[in-house]
């Protein structure tokens, strides 16, 4: 089980950056399958509520969220796009605020 997670996420980060939800979202794709297409989004979109609800009520209210918006973003190119934006921006602004 910790074999194939952590070749899974070995496959995630080995894009550069800005590129990695994308590529998660065509790994997806080629074995598309409905029930797991439901799945994933709704329960993406409760971890993303949850997480929200989390930032005001105790417990790692970003660390859930994230999750659930890339769970959504493996289903959805526009999400996925949206993630990757958000992780250059993300870096860059890390970057800055550094130096």
């Amino acid at each position: 089980m910790f074999a194939r997670l952590r070749e899974q996420m070995r496959e995630f980060m080995t894009p550069r950056c800005g590129a990695r939800f994308r590529a998660h979202h065509r790994r997806q794709q080629k074995h598309p399958a409905i029930m797991r297409t439901v799945i994933a989004v709704g329960l993406g979109m409760l971890l993303l509520a949850a997480g929200l609800a989390m930032l005001v009520l105790p417990g790692p209210g970003l660390l859930v969220a994230l999750l659930g918006a890339a769970m959504i973003g493996g289903e959805s190119m526009f999400v996925a796009r949206l993630l990757d934006r958000s992780e250059l921006w993300l870096r860059h602004t890390l970057a800055r605020w550094r130096n």
